[in-house]
């Protein structure tokens, strides 16, 4: 038992609980695109990024730029929350069934990868969601906004992929 605590608390040292996290999400979204196609996966991709937008818009906004400028951090993240649920839905209605690729282990493994990565690079984005936790430095010099473009276009060309 002591050696599989120490190998833990080693591990523990390298790796931060949120590269740990998003690591599970890759499991996670690979398991589900493997089961059942890619569509969700690409939804999600599509979706967020989407949300950011109409998330920094809302602030800007005749009539709803007042009300939401004077919110707390978890008002502004039940918000962000509320918009990225609404838009997934809605194209998650717009994409076809048929957009869902067949269960292939690669195809879910890169949507995965594509959640992960949107996900990152989203939560970095988003002032209200780091004010709820803040990522490691190693994730933030990983997805800092100098490389957040490369690395949406890498979530998307993995999505082309998985759609070959």
């Amino acid at each position: 038992m002591e050696a599989i605590q120490s190998l833990f608390s080693v591990f523990a040292g390298f790796l931060a609980i949120d590269v740990v996290v998003l690591a599970a999400v890759v499991v996670a979204a690979g398991l589900d695109g493997i089961r059942a196609g890619t569509r969700r996966a690409s939804v999600f991709v599509i979706a967020a990024p989407l949300a950011v937008v109409l998330y920094e818009a809302a602030f800007r906004t005749a009539y709803i730029g007042n009300i939401v400028l004077p919110l707390n951090a978890l008002l502004k993240f039940a918000l962000f929350a509320a918009i990225f649920v609404f838009l997934y839905i809605l194209l998650y209605r717009i994409v076809p069934a048929s957009f869902g690729t067949g269960p292939v282990f690669v195809q879910g493994l890169f949507g995965g990868l594509a959640v992960a990565i949107t996900i990152a690079i989203v939560w970095l984005q988003v002032p209200a969601l780091v004010t709820l936790y803040e990522p490691s430095a190693f994730l933030q010099s990983i997805f800092n906004a100098s490389y957040r473009a490369l690395w949406l276009l890498v979530a998307l060309i993995l999505l082309a992929i998985v759609r070959r």
